[in-house]
């Protein structure tokens, strides 16, 4: 073999040996693209399974139980529910006075997040334990704090949860012949008169039940659902979102995700009834034949809003929706003032899955519903307690 020839020859060997090394990198590229791939399927499989489970099938599927009655203790003790308003150092501002270490920091814990007795949609006669609860509505009378919670999976009666104000104790559950979202709640202080949202079939509905209605209903006595005591069509508002009660009146707020929507304000007459205007069309025009309350005004105000409570000459609104984070905005009232975001001197921040605020003397007070069976596992700062907030340092 000549010169030529083995110089060739070592070229060819390169060449192969070149080819080969491709090769072999090729082979351990596509061998990382398969692990990469792997991992990434690994990765999306556990992270679909969990958003599933999390978002989805325990919003759709109540736990099995052996409880037979309301449960009475917290979901998360007190040093999970500190620990989660730490996450939050203008919210702990507010909620935490150390003068009331003593007393849960002035919370009340939320009854029935575990287990709560109730009918199954239109039984009567028969108690059922549902663990699906999910808490919307807060209202405070003169002794009593109240809840209100409905059935993530609609196959129970709506409740009200009765609490002692002195002693925070559960007293009782009042089971609703409804299985509405029961929004929102309102005392009236004058007349002694709860007022809970529901649906008619075209508008919504304000319900009424007397305090001393209230106070003598009890579930085991037949296991029934309580009779309302009133119920009035709310002219010029299609759905009930949030309520709360102000001098002498009922104002009714409509939740909307992103567009705009109102609150309307429904005078309450001296014997506790709504104002109902005369007009013997009107009824014909809404096309029902229970009492039609009239709206004496408007007020306008932006999407996701959740709740309302009134503050010395301030109005307070609660806004949320699913995983984020949650706001209060305050406003100088205005009779006939917009209360869009825009318009809000203040806004607060909180954790995800605010509902309904409440204020009760020198104190607001606000309800999540991110302890609930349904969106505990969908939410980072999860709260199963009614928190009690500095009212005068909240609106400054």
């Amino acid at each position: 073999m000549n010169k030529q020839e083995l110089e060739n020859e070592e070229v060819r060997q390169e060449e192969k040996k070149a080819k080969k090394k491709k090769i072999r990198k090729k082979k351990t590229m596509l061998g990382h693209i398969r692990s990469i791939i792997s991992i990434l399927l690994v990765v999306g499989i556990i992270g679909g399974s969990y958003w599933y489970y999390a978002f989805q099938y325990r919003t759709e599927v109540e736990p099995e139980t052996n409880q037979k009655v309301t449960n009475t203790d917290s979901v998360y003790t007190m040093e999970q529910y500190l620990k989660t308003l730490k996450r939050n150092q203008t919210v702990y501002k507010y909620a935490c006075d150390e003068a009331e270490v003593d007393n849960d920091y002035g919370t009340y814990v939320v009854p029935g997040l575990k287990s709560t007795r109730t009918l199954k949609v239109k039984g009567d006669g028969e108690a059922e334990v549902c663990t699906s609860m999910t808490p919307q509505g807060l209202a405070f009378t003169e002794d009593y704090i109240l809840v209100s919670a409905y059935c993530k999976t609609k196959a129970h009666d709506s409740v009200i949860y009765v609490i002692d104000k002195e002693s925070r104790r559960f007293v009782k559950e009042i089971v609703l012949n409804t299985k509405a979202h029961v929004g929102g709640m309102a005392y009236d202080t004058m007349n002694q008169i709860l007022w809970v949202t529901g649906q008619g079939s075209t508008w919504a509905q304000a319900n009424a039940i007397t305090l001393s209605h209230l106070e003598n209903y009890s579930f085991e006595d037949g296991y029934h659902p309580i009779e309302f005591d009133m119920s009035y069509n709310l002219y010029k508002i299609k759905r009930a979102s949030f309520m709360t009660y102000h001098d002498g009146a009922l104002f009714v707020g409509f939740f909307t995700q992103d567009n705009a929507s109102v609150i309307e304000k429904y005078l309450i007459n001296a014997d506790g009834t709504l104002y109902e205007k005369e007009d013997m069309n009107l009824k014909r025009t809404v096309g029902v034949t229970d009492p039609v309350a009239y709206a004496v005004s408007m007020q306008v105000i932006s999407g996701k809003v959740q709740g309302m409570a009134f503050y010395n000459n301030k109005i307070l609104l609660t806004r949320s929706w699913g995983i984020l984070p949650s706001e209060v905005q305050i406003f100088n009232y205005s009779r006939y003032g917009i209360l869009s975001t825009s318009e809000a001197y203040k806004t607060i921040k909180f954790p995800e899955r605010l509902e309904q605020i409440y204020q009760d003397g020198g104190s607001i007070y606000a309800l999540f519903e991110s302890g609930a069976y349904a969106y505990r596992m969908s939410s980072i700062n999860r709260i199963d307690r009614v928190v009690k907030l500095k009212g005068s340092k909240l609106v400054k």
